[in-house]
C-alpha cells in the first residue's frame, strides 16, 4: 500500500454565533483505493494570513507520494522536518501536521478494518465527559446572549460549562450571578478561562472577585502565553488548580519542572496530531500530574479523533472540551459524532468513524480568505460574524 494522491480543501462553517470559521479538510489516498480524512482545524484564530494552499498541497504530494502510510513513525520525521515545531498557540505548522496526522491515522486503521483508537494502544473507556463554551464578552449586552447560551446548553442536557472571563468584570459578574440563580447547583462551571489575556496579578484578583457567585473546578490560562514565572506565582496563591495549553513536549516538561500547572491541556490541533499527544500524556503520568483533552472547536474529523485519543488515555482526570460539532451549523460529515448526557462517545466504526460526504464537502469549499478588517477581538472570541 503506497500513498498515491493528497488533496486540501478549504472549508467555511458558521458557528450559531455567526462567526464563519475555515477549516482545511486533507484527503488521502492510496494505490489501492484507501481513502484517510483529516482535518487543519479552525483556522481563523490568525486571520490575517493563510497558507498558498496550492503550495502546500504540492509540497505534501512531493513528501508524502509513494510512501507507506503505515509507516506512521518515519511519516511523522518527515512532517516536522518539513513544518518544525513552534512555540505559540494556533500554529500553523501544527496545523498542517495535524490534519496529515488525522488522516495517515484514518487511512491505516481502515485498511485495517478497526477504529483509530486500536492504532494507539486499545480502548480503555468509550465516553469522554465534555463541557460546553461561554465565550468572553467585552460588554455588559453580551450578558443576555450568554444567557440564552447556557439554557441551550443545558436543554441538551449538558450540566458544566466552562467561562471565559477577564475581558469585562461588570459583564463577568451578572453572568454567574444569574446563572446561580437560575440554575443553583444543576449547572457547574468547569474553569474561568483568561486565556493568557492578563497579568496574573490581575487574573488572581478577578478569580478571587468571581468566587463571590460560586466557585468552578480550576482555573484556565491565568497568566500571557509562555509565562512560567507568572503562572507559578498564581498557582501558589491559588485554591484552584491550574491548567494551561501545551505547545510542544519540551513546554510541557517546562510547566511541570517549574511547577506552574496541576493540569496539561493537551490538543492534537497544538501538538501536531494523536502521537504527540501521547508522548506529552505519558510525561504527564510520570510527573503525577493531571490531563484535559482540549480544542480548538473542531469540526467532526477532530472531534473524532480526540474522542479515540481519549478512548486509548489510561489517565485523563478533567472534562475535554470537545463540542464542535454542535457550535457549527454545518460539517463535511454525513455520519458524525454523538454526545450524550454532556459526554461525547467515543466512535466504533473503522477508522475515526466518520463519514464524509463529498456533497458537503463541495458546497462547503470557499477559498481560504482574510479577516484582517474584522475586529481581531470578536473573531479571537468567536462573538461575531
Amino acid at each position: 500500500m503506497r500513498i498515491s494522491q493528497v488533496k486540501l480543501h478549504p472549508v467555511a462553517t458558521r458557528r450559531r454565533s455567526g462567526i464563519r470559521n475555515q477549516h482545511v479538510i486533507v484527503r488521502i489516498d492510496t494505490d489501492n483505493d484507501w481513502t484517510g480524512w483529516g482535518e487543519m482545524s479552525d483556522l481563523s484564530h490568525l486571520p490575517a494570513w493563510h497558507f498558498d494552499l496550492d503550495s502546500l498541497e504540492q509540497t505534501l504530494a512531493d513528501a508524502l507520494t509513494s510512501q507507506d502510510p503505515r509507516n506512521l513513525a518515519r511519516l511523522e520525521g518527515m512532517l516536522l522536518d518539513l513544518f518544525p515545531m513552534e512555540t505559540y498557540l494556533y500554529s500553523r505548522s501544527a496545523s498542517v501536521r495535524q490534519g496529515v496526522d488525522l488522516a495517515l491515522h484514518d487511512l491505516v486503521a481502515k485498511a485495517n478494518n478497526q477504529p483509530v483508537y486500536n492504532l494507539l494502544g486499545g480502548r480503555v473507556r468509550d465516553r469522554m465527559d465534555v463541557c460546553l463554551p461561554i465565550f468572553r464578552m467585552q460588554t455588559t449586552d453580551q450578558v443576555q446572549d450568554r444567557l440564552r447560551v447556557l439554557a441551550w446548553a443545558y436543554n441538551l442536557g449538558f450540566r458544566l460549562v466552562r467561562i471565559y472571563v477577564g475581558a469585562c468584570p461588570d459583564a463577568d459578574h451578572i453572568l454567574l450571578k444569574a446563572m446561580a440563580e437560575t440554575y443553583g447547583n444543576e449547572m457547574q462551571v468547569k474553569s474561568w478561562d483568561f486565556s493568557g489575556g492578563l497579568h496574573w496579578k490581575a487574573a488572581l484578583a478577578a478569580s478571587e472577585a468571581l468566587s463571590e457567585y460560586g466557585t468552578c473546578q480550576l482555573i484556565e490560562s491565568p497568566a500571557p502565553a509562555l509565562d512560567l514565572d507568572g503562572l507559578r506565582e498564581f498557582r501558589q496563591r491559588s485554591r484552584l488548580p491550574i491548567s494551561e495549553h501545551v505547545l510542544s513536549q519540551h513546554h510541557a516538561w517546562q510547566l511541570l519542572h517549574g511547577g506552574c500547572v496541576d493540569i496539561l491541556n493537551i490538543s492534537p490541533f497544538v501538538l501536531g496530531g494523536l502521537r504527540p499527544c501521547q508522548w506529552v500524556m505519558a510525561l504527564a503520568e510520570s510527573a503525577h500530574a493531571s490531563i484535559l483533552l482540549g480544542t480548538t472547536q473542531e469540526l467532526a474529523i477532530g472531534t473524532a479523533a480526540t474522542a479515540h485519543l481519549a478512548a486509548s488515555a489510561h489517565s485523563i482526570d478533567w472534562p475535554g472540551d470537545s463540542t464542535g460539532p454542535l457550535l457549527y451549523d454545518d460539517d463535511v460529515v454525513e455520519e458524525g459524532v454523538t454526545y450524550r448526557n454532556g459526554a461525547l462517545t467515543v466512535p466504533d466504526g473503522p477508522g475515526l468513524g466518520v463519514t464524509v460526504s463529498e456533497s458537503r464537502l463541495e458546497s462547503l469549499t470557499a477559498p481560504l480568505a482574510s479577516n484582517a478588517p474584522r475586529n481581531l477581538t470578536e473573531i479571537r472570541d468567536r462573538t461575531t460574524n
